[in-house]
């Protein structure tokens, strides 16, 4: 992947936002414990606060350094269980403790000593001791809280990314499952047409072919394409039956200039009309109408193919049915329960179709 991808650039970012988002929490936690210590200072204190306030703070900044050691102890813990980093969180927080007790009394005594202070008994130390480790175990808890809250968030961004992953591969399947389908139907034509020495027309066929494989090819980034998009394509394909089929076949479209850039599944419509010309215009002997139209009813959009021959549009006994199977399996991967397909015979013969999908307009 592109190290400048967009994917990159947005996982950077969260990475720089959750890195700011933790050095607030300890600037905040030490601030708070600055003002916690100097409120108790003010009551218990014998020193005035001008002396001690600068130790205080020294005190908080090293409190906020052995902060940082432990984000980075627990980021190298991150492949550990939840359960192993709370262990060594809480042993980090009383080695915390300690240090910041022996800082604490190496600043007051040895490097800036306190004129007349008292010495400093070892319970007292203790004392101080188990003071910073209710600090340190609020601050430990808080970053462990809030680290989990960033994992759980990656671990539904991650599934999401894979179900996304996996719609994709499961559309891109469906839509190549119908061409070695459609291929094989369109080749077979164009045999029939080479045996019966209708040269001409087998010629035209395959130059047909070629262009709707490439205009196919070329179409549909992210799995549809405008409407207009996708009626052009079908033309392409009815200009291959038409080299068969001649004066037998007839085509109607009825697709209004505001439905142009609604956005479809590539090739939804392909095995639609292939079927309304196999089982329609093929298995009858008059002229054959396909109609196909679109229309708007509400925010749904309607997808009509029919056609009026004596095939009935139906698969032939034998026949496998692919068409309308990957139809319904297409819509399925791309609106769930938001689509249908709806099939029925017409009253004075012939087969109807209909694919009532979500209105979508734009890329």
């Amino acid at each position: 992947m592109n190290a400048h991808s967009p994917v990159v650039a947005d996982r950077e970012r969260i990475i720089e936002e959750r890195r700011r988002s933790t050095l607030k929490l300890i600037g905040l936690f030490w601030l708070f414990a600055f003002a916690v210590l100097t409120v108790r200072g003010t009551l218990v204190d014998t020193q005035p606060f001008y002396l001690l306030a600068p130790r205080r703070l020294l005190t908080a900044g090293f409190g906020a350094l052995l902060c940082l050691g432990m984000v980075y102890l627990l980021e190298r813990l991150k492949e550990r269980s939840f359960p192993e980093r709370i262990a060594y969180a809480m042993a980090g927080a009383l080695a915390m403790s300690a240090l910041l007790t022996i800082f604490s009394l190496g600043l007051n005594r040895i490097m800036f000593p306190i004129e007349g202070a008292r010495p400093t008994k070892i319970v007292e130390s203790v004392q101080w001791v188990m003071v910073w480790m209710g600090y340190f175990l609020a601050w430990t808890g808080t970053q462990l809280a809030l680290t989990y809250h960033w994992e759980a968030q990656d671990e539904v961004q991650r599934n999401a990314a894979m179900r996304d992953l996996a719609q994709e591969a499961r559309i891109a399947a469906l839509r190549y499952q119908i061409n070695p389908h459609f291929l094989f139907n369109a080749l077979n034509a164009i045999s029939g047409l080479v045996l019966e020495q209708r040269n001409y027309e087998a010629e035209t066929m395959l130059l047909n072919l070629a262009e709707f494989l490439r205009s196919a090819l070329a179409s549909g980034q992210g799995g549809t394409i405008e409407l207009d998009e996708e009626i052009g394509l079908q033309r392409l394909y009815l200009g291959l039956e038409e080299a068969r089929f001649a004066d037998r076949m007839k085509v109607t479209i009825e697709v209004p200039n505001a439905l142009a850039e609604a956005r479809v599944p590539t090739l939804i419509l392909q095995p639609l009309i292939e079927n309304a010309v196999r089982h329609g215009v093929d298995r009858s002997e008059k002229t054959t109408t396909i109609r196909i139209a679109a229309l708007r009813r509400g925010e749904k959009l309607s997808l009509i193919v029919e056609d009026d021959g004596d095939g009935g549009g139906r698969p032939p006994k034998g026949g496998t049915g692919l068409g309308l199977a990957n139809v319904r399996e297409r819509l399925h991967a791309h609106f769930g329960e938001g689509a249908r397909l709806v099939t029925r015979p017409r009253v004075h013969g012939g087969f109807h179709v209909e694919i009532e999908m979500p209105l979508s307009v734009g890329s």
